[in-house]
């Protein structure tokens, strides 16, 4: 999953925003949509910067996208919502420097992009 000319720890690079705010974003949102913010907070975000690759932050960023996706569907938490979308945005804009997206991550970021256009 890295990129041809990255080493295998490049992707770690990308985390800062994640790891500062997302945990926070992810529990209030999760808790306007009345669900558990299960392994999406803090504790995940540690075990991938520990032990994890660039395929298992690529799922991470997936299963936060499906959660913004979900808020926004339910119409919760516009304000978080809002700033972990533009996390996410530029998460999935500096990845191809370090990491190959597949169709799916690439799927994902133009529906960031286009949430972030439409509000």
């Amino acid at each position: 999953m890295t990129g041809p000319r990255h080493g295998r720890h490049d992707w770690l690079g990308l985390t800062p925003e994640v790891e500062r705010f997302g945990p926070i974003l992810v529990e209030r949102i999760a808790g306007a949509l009345g669900e558990p913010a299960g392994d999406l907070g803090e504790e995940r975000i540690r075990m991938l910067i520990r032990s994890g690759d660039a395929a298992a932050w690529l799922a991470y960023l997936a299963a936060l996208t499906a959660l913004v996706e979900r808020g926004r569907a339910a119409a919760v938490a516009e304000t978080e919502r809002g700033i972990l979308a533009e996390i996410l945005r530029d998460q999935y804009r500096l990845a191809p420097g370090v990491l190959r997206l597949g169709p799916e991550d690439e799927d994902r970021s133009s529906r960031i992009e286009e949430m972030l256009r439409t509000p």
